[in-house]
């Protein structure tokens, strides 16, 4: 059996080992168990304690910027449905203003296009009465030639 020796002059452990050491050395190494019992458990749960804090603290913040993700939302939301409702609005008016021109501009074409035919129509009338008078000269030329 392995045991740890105290040194000599002092109660101080030093480290050293001793094969089949005395009785005051194995109490002491039985004690060791209860100084860190003693020593470290209270800061362990010293650290318990503050991991609990950390994370308590890190859950309220956690839940504040998920409360902020929401009111963001929600507003983003209320913006969304704003420009909806405008953009809406806009194209309505945008169309009705659109087809106000497309029907003008129809009944002016319209318009126009009776306006052309009529002249395209007086035009090929009077065309018909040149030639015709151009042909009735012709024969009066040489009417008068001949006689």
């Amino acid at each position: 059996m392995t045991e740890v020796t105290e040194s000599r002059g002092s109660n101080a452990f030093d480290g050293r080992l001793n094969i089949g050491g005395s009785y005051q050395t194995r109490e002491m190494a039985e004690k060791i168990p209860g100084w860190l019992e003693r020593v470290l458990l209270p800061q362990i749960s010293e650290v318990k304690g503050e991991l609990k804090a950390i994370n308590a603290r890190m859950d309220g913040e956690f839940r504040a910027v998920h409360s902020e993700i929401s009111r963001l939302d929600e507003k983003i939301d209320s913006v969304d449905a704003k420009l909806t409702t405008r953009i809406d609005a806009v194209e309505s008016n945008l169309t009705t203003r659109i087809d106000s021109v497309e029907s003008r501009l129809t009944t002016r074409i319209d318009a126009l296009d009776v306006k052309l035919s009529t002249k395209v129509d007086e035009l090929e009338k009077r065309m018909d009465m040149t030639q015709r008078l151009a042909v009735v000269e012709e024969q009066v030329k040489e009417l008068r030639t001949r006689s």
